[in-house]
């Protein structure tokens, strides 16, 4: 491709040089007749304007004066002459510019532009011959020489940009190579570096993000490898109480009991497939959100309640503090509590004693803080807790936060995570005041 990239620019160049030359060629030319006949047309009316008496003495002086040869004819004879040659004849002359009436006569090497015009009323002829031919020898010569410079010029720019294409494709050749050998499986091999610097950066972020993407991959199959073991789990604890129960094996009491742990393991069951039937919604084609007018106090109170047995369960205290009873805003009630149910779920997944869950309104936004005095969230993870494949200290493989975040973003709000006062963590929601949203997740 490079090579009729090249031809082409070649071709392209040559068609503008010989336009080029033609052009400068013809420029000259038009600038040669218009002088010879300005010139020629001073020289008659000189002539016109003489006395018939000194006429001859007159012709003698324009042609000393101006350079010029004279062929002066009257009454069908010569009346004068100073041409060096007696061969020339002006019948046999070209007319070469029809717009200033100029005609060239070529005797041997020498080349003559000549005019004609008649003087007192007709009775003399004057033929005024210019000997041009060093002036056609510099316009040639001026025409070859920019013939060539613009062919230099286009073959010069033509290998520059052969060149420089090249130069371009070499590199997008070898990241195509690059890009070819990526593998999911694999972890990014060393990447190609580059002197030109777009292509570096390019390289670069090309390196960066296979490694993003390998980096998902694993994570996902990590995922999929504890998540599918956190099914196991409950499903033998549930045939191994079912069979003791169809058997018979158990006490009335130990029956309910065995009962209890079928619904509880059951009850963890549906909350794993409820969060990636939940997932793939939002990954698909979304899932209508009922946005209304809500007061934000009641929607956390709710999802508190339905946290209130499982914290209890572990002796951790639940702490509201809000200044105000009702601060509105526009949001879907049921969509909010399930993420603040998410963030609940994991502050006691991770809490020792305590729980402190606190609200701040200001001008534009309600400013909700979520305090535990767990173990804390790692500085260097805490851009990752949202991802659907990331894996807790615990091992927990759940996908509340990122379904927490993708609801939290849906409403035009922010959440992150940060050191709590209590020495835990601290996840801080901020949802917008009086702001309707009308959105799709």
């Amino acid at each position: 491709m490079l090579i009729f990239y090249g031809l082409f620019l070649v071709f392209s160049y040559g068609i503008a040089a010989i336009l080029t030359g033609v052009f400068i060629r013809s420029g000259l030319n038009r600038l040669l007749y218009s002088n010879i006949a300005l010139l020629n047309d001073n020289i008659v009316d000189s002539l016109e304007n003489a006395q018939s008496s000194d006429f001859s003495l007159t012709l003698q002086t324009a042609r000393q004066y101006t350079g010029v040869d004279l062929l002066v004819y009257r009454n069908g004879f010569i009346y004068y002459s100073s041409l060096p040659s007696t061969s020339i004849n002006v019948s046999e002359a070209v007319l070469v510019s029809e717009q200033y009436n100029v005609y060239r006569l070529i005797d041997g090497m020498d080349y003559y532009y000549f005019t004609s015009s008649y003087v007192f009323d007709g009775e003399y002829h004057i033929y005024v011959f210019r000997l041009e031919g060093s002036l056609m020898v510099s316009n040639e010569a001026v025409f070859l020489m920019s013939f060539i410079g613009v062919v230099f010029l286009a073959i010069s720019i033509s290998v520059i940009s052969v060149f420089s294409a090249k130069s371009f494709a070499l590199p997008a050749r070898t990241l195509a190579d690059y890009v070819d050998k990526l593998s999911l499986q694999e972890k990014p091999g060393k990447r190609p570096h580059f002197s030109i610097l777009e292509y570096d950066e390019l390289s670069d972020a090309l390196e960066k993000a296979h490694m993003r993407i390998y980096q998902y991959s694993e994570a996902e199959k990590e995922f999929l490898h504890n998540f599918s073991h956190e099914l196991k789990t409950p499903l033998t604890n549930i045939y191994s109480y079912a069979e003791a129960l169809y058997y018979g094996v158990m006490s009335e009491n130990d029956s309910k009991n065995s009962s209890l742990v079928i619904m509880k393991e059951s009850e963890k069951l549906k909350d794993f497939i409820n969060q990636v039937l939940y997932l793939g919604r939002i990954d698909s084609i979304g899932e209508k959100m009922n946005v209304t007018r809500i007061n934000i106090i009641d929607v956390l109170g709710d999802a508190m309640n339905s946290a209130d047995i499982q914290a209890k369960d572990k002796k951790i205290s639940i702490e509201f503090r809000h200044e105000q009873e009702n601060i509105y805003i526009y949001a879907d009630p049921d969509k909010l509590e399930v993420a603040f149910g998410n963030l609940f779920t994991n502050a006691i997944r991770y809490a020792k004693k305590q729980i402190v869950v606190s609200v701040k309104p200001s001008k534009d936004f309600v400013e909700i803080a979520i305090d535990d005095d767990g173990i804390g969230i790692d500085k260097n993870i805490r851009d990752q807790i949202w991802e659907r494949y990331f894996i807790g200290k615990e091992g927990h493989t759940g996908l509340g936060l990122t379904i927490t975040k993708s609801i939290i973003e849906k409403h035009e709000g922010d959440i992150f995570a940060e050191d709590s006062p209590l020495g835990g963590a601290r996840f801080v929601i901020r949802l917008p005041l009086n702001k309707k949203i009308v959105v799709s997740l």
